[in-house]
């Protein structure tokens, strides 16, 4: 019943719009979000949530809802960052391990700008540049995976939700199922499996594994599960990609079995979504352009017409194109 409301939530008062030359023609909604909406979002990286979700974050919030933020990584696994943040050429664990540190500082300002407190705000500190490899090699194995950049093969004590969690596949979809559970959330949104970046189409898989096991033991309490696209080729820059201005789904996206959702979002909510990226400094350094790009008079989701238990085509060790940015760029 709960999943058939959902459903509504998204699909009323709905109109057909043409896309202009893109695959997909994305549905224009008006969330019908209320008091009772309890949104979980599962971000690889600080920033991919307000690129992606900034918008809905506030909307849920607005409305009187709950949403509780998850931070697969802490992103201190980019060598071009650290060295540009530190001036080094060669980095040492203990300079990617700080540099996850600014990067936990900067989404906390960013998140408490769109409206989340501290407390809903929690991060897992899983290898930032190795998901893929915990959702392959290191699925299910004793022996964990080592980051190269922080040296370290488990998360940080004070972040683990399951005591004695390593870098496996296993312990990801541990944690992320024990917080499923916790806060038993209604809508979850997350990178899709299309994302061009490993760690992005990795948590996708990690997320809905989490979510078949909860629906498998909680049949009655099925939430809706939405992603937000944030890597596929140079999209979104481009022409027509200043702020405001409307952002329609990439050209040559796989689109079979899915279908693009556009959400409106109000002045307020993109003034709003502009501050909170502006707060990720060290990322605008280096790809303001890129980052800047998403914020936009609207937000892009993409709902499953069925259940996908596994994606075709898709490559966990796919290599992502650097974005156009301003001044420089980085995957």
């Amino acid at each position: 019943m709960l999943q058939v409301l959902l459903m509504l939530f998204f699909f009323a008062a709905t109109a057909f719009v043409p896309a202009n030359a893109w695959s997909q023609k994305a549905l224009v909604v008006q969330l019908h979000i209320s008091h009772a909406t309890r949104l979980m979002v599962f971000s690889p990286h600080p920033d991919d949530e307000t690129l992606g979700a900034g918008g809905l974050i506030q909307r849920v919030l607005q409305s009187g809802g709950k949403v509780k933020l998850v931070y697969m990584t802490s992103g201190d696994g980019f060598p071009q960052g650290v060295e540009m943040e530190d001036h080094v050429s060669i980095p040492t664990a203990m300079d990617y391990r700080e540099y996850g540190i600014l990067r936990r500082s900067e989404a906390l300002r960013a998140t408490a700008t769109l409206g989340l407190k501290k407390r809903n705000v929690i991060f897992l500190g899983f290898p930032d540049g190795g998901l893929s490899y915990l959702r392959s090699k290191f699925l299910t194995t004793k022996s964990p995976y080592t980051s190269p950049f922080t040296r370290q093969d488990s998360p940080p004590e004070f972040e683990k939700i399951i005591p004695g969690a390593y870098y496996t596949g296993d312990d990801v979809i541990g944690e992320a199922e024990r917080l499923i559970a916790k806060f038993r959330p209604t809508l979850v949104a997350t990178t899709p499996a299309q994302d061009w970046h490993p760690d992005h189409s990795a948590t996708y898989f990690f997320v809905q594994h989490a979510l078949t096991h909860w629906d498998k033991n909680h049949p009655n309490l099925k939430p809706m599960l939405i992603t937000f696209l944030i890597h596929y080729g140079h999209w979104p820059v481009g022409p027509g990609s200043e702020v405001g201005s409307r952002l329609n789904p990439p050209k040559g996206f796989p689109d079979k079995g899915i279908q693009w959702v556009s959400l409106p979002l109000t002045p307020e909510e993109v003034k709003i979504k502009g501050e909170a990226i502006q707060q990720f400094h060290s990322q605008m350094l280096i790809m303001g352009r890129f980052l800047m790009s998403f914020d936009r008079s609207n937000e892009l989701y993409i709902l499953y017409k069925h259940s996908q238990k596994k994606a075709k085509g898709i490559n966990p060790e796919r290599r992502i194109p650097r974005p156009p940015a301003l001044p420089a760029s980085r995957a």
